[in-house]
């Protein structure tokens, strides 16, 4: 791609990269282009100079001196001659310098430009027309299918007919893609379940989690969005030291209050030994994730106006919400169940969930979609 910068030096002007036409150890020439409001003819903002330079020692470039063409006999004269290529070039990355005049103007100070490819440019163009297309890229849930889609387009004979049939796909078919896209990943993240349920690797499974954000939002009943992963909720000393970062910050996509998780593993204990008959202890890794939550909504609360300063996106601190997920139920005997239970039904500011609760949840969302699915390819 080709980079341009645009140093202003004036309201009315500013300087452009060098248009380097041709070059070799010694010599070269260029063409030097500015652009300008200009007020006799708006559609001409662009103009420029050829400079010839040589290479001093050490090995920068300046420019031959200024040769006052005024000062020519009447029988002399200069020939400037381009060849094809540098004509080419002249012409093409001159053009970018019409656009960007036409799109931005002259911005005062420094600034930066990247000129796409033809066949990129077509694609820029594809979004702008419909921003939906964009929004589909970005979901996490899509992403990696809609990439390996166009891959196997693109690698496929008959690539052509199928982008013509895609182009016809009416309404209710394109829901029905979208079921499928949605399927697809929810059945692929199962399967990275199954294979893994006794990963007791904590950074696994946060990058599953983060590549699967939504997972963590089925937790909420209400509409809640991923605002930050390893999120730091403050607590820096003056030495710069004893910062707390949170595993998961959600956050209300109405009222904009936050939620904090924090995930351990599968394989976390969440009882221990038997304390009297029939009851049992919950075990220090659990009560241990607990304390840390609630250490990082006081941090949160305490530090919240420092934070809400230097954060790009508003964010309200009412009552965070806490989440520890963390163990497996299906690990609990009947007993151990009963205390484990027990104890979490009485927590009143930390909710406990289970790796296989939220994977259930995470199934039955297979289910519902993959009903609705048959439903309408039945009608």
């Amino acid at each position: 791609m080709m980079k341009i910068v645009l140093n202003s030096t004036s309201k009315d002007s500013a300087m452009g990269t060098d248009i380097i036409l041709r070059e070799n150890n010694l010599t070269r020439l260029l063409f030097r282009p500015q652009i300008v409001n200009n007020q006799k003819d708006i559609n001409a903002p662009v103009n420029g100079c050829f400079i010839f330079q040589k290479k001093k020692k050490d090995d920068e470039w300046e420019d031959f001196k200024d040769f006052n063409l005024t000062s020519l006999k009447a029988y002399e004269g200069i020939k400037l001659e381009l060849k094809s290529d540098e004509m080419l070039k002249l012409m093409t990355e001159a053009d970018a310098y019409y656009k960007i005049h036409k799109e931005y103007g002259i911005i005062q100070g420094r600034s930066w430009f990247t000129k796409a490819n033809s066949q990129l440019q077509k694609v820029i163009e594809m979004f702008k027309k419909d921003s939906s297309l964009f929004e589909t890229l970005l979901d996490e849930n899509k992403q990696e299918l809609v990439k390996q889609t166009f891959e196997w387009m693109a690698n496929t004979k008959n690539s052509e007919d199928i982008i013509s049939r895609l182009l016809e796909v009416k309404g209710n078919e394109l829901d029905q893609l979208n079921n499928l896209i949605g399927i697809t990943n929810i059945r692929k993240l199962l399967k990275v379940w199954q294979e893994n349920s006794d990963n007791n690797d904590e950074e696994f499974w946060q990058r599953v989690f983060t590549d699967n954000a939504w997972v963590l939002s089925q937790i909420f009943a209400s509409p809640m969005l991923l605002f930050e992963d390893k999120a730091y909720v403050g607590g820096k000393g003056i030495g710069n030291k004893g910062g707390k970062v949170v595993d998961f910050m959600f956050k209300n996509d109405l009222s904009n209050d936050v939620a904090l998780i924090e995930i351990k593993t599968p394989s976390t204990d969440l009882l221990s030994g038997k304390y009297r008959q029939n009851i049992y202890s919950i075990h220090s890794d659990l009560t241990g994730a607990i304390v840390q939550v609630l250490g990082y909504k006081e941090t949160l609360q305490r530090e919240y106006t420092s934070l809400r300063g230097s954060s790009d996106e508003d964010f309200k601190v009412f009552n965070p919400m806490c989440v520890v997920i963390a163990g497996k139920m299906n690990d609990l005997e009947e007993q151990k169940l009963q205390s484990f239970e027990w104890y979490r039904k009485e927590m009143k500011s930390v909710t406990i969930i289970t790796f296989d609760e939220l994977f259930k949840k995470v199934n039955l969302l297979l289910d519902l979609l993959s009903g609705k699915q048959e439903q309408e390819e039945s009608t």
